[in-house]
């Protein structure tokens, strides 16, 4: 099996780019269509419970796949995943559901115009935990940092001037 393309590679560039900008259209219309579904029936932990089943159901063909395809490839010669990584993922997990139960408890209580900027300061949370977990693979830019502080500037005048 061949290796993943690496940053830099400008085919993945263009694959990252894209999938990076169907995430914010996925989570644009996510947080639209959740409060919608809130208006209509007001459950907040109903519309969690049902949305993480659709997604576990979407993508549970598709990870046994890819765990049938891993099996039939045989043992690998580093002894599979360690406990690092999946610690690691099985925390991404976790951070993901509260991310998502939170955004939908505050779809419940605020509009999406007040709730979508202030879910958005995640980069700036991002890029210090980049700072703190990844600094020896993942480089903070100047212009990076900017562009976290410029995120929070414009949640604090949407929040300040939402009138």
């Amino acid at each position: 099996m061949s290796a993943p393309p690496s940053a830099g590679d400008s085919g993945s560039d263009i694959g990252g780019f894209a999938f990076a900008f169907g995430a914010a259209a996925a989570y644009g219309t996510a947080a639209v269509l959740i409060r919608a579904g809130l208006n209509e029936y007001g459950s907040p932990l109903t519309a969690i419970t049902v949305a993480l089943l659709t997604g576990v159901l979407a993508l549970a063909p598709l990870a046994f796949r890819a765990h049938r395809a891993r099996a039939r490839e045989g043992p690998r010669q580093d002894g599979g995943a360690n406990r690092t990584a999946i610690f690691f993922v099985l925390a991404s997990g976790i951070s993901s559901l509260l991310g998502f139960s939170s955004n939908t408890l505050a779809l419940s209580l605020l509009p999406v115009v007040v709730v979508a900027p202030i879910s958005s300061v995640y980069p700036l949370i991002t890029v210090l935990l980049v700072r703190l977990f990844l600094r020896r693979s993942e480089r903070i830019t100047p212009q990076t940092a900017l562009g976290a502080v410029l995120i929070v500037a414009g949640v604090i005048l949407v929040t300040i001037f939402r009138g």
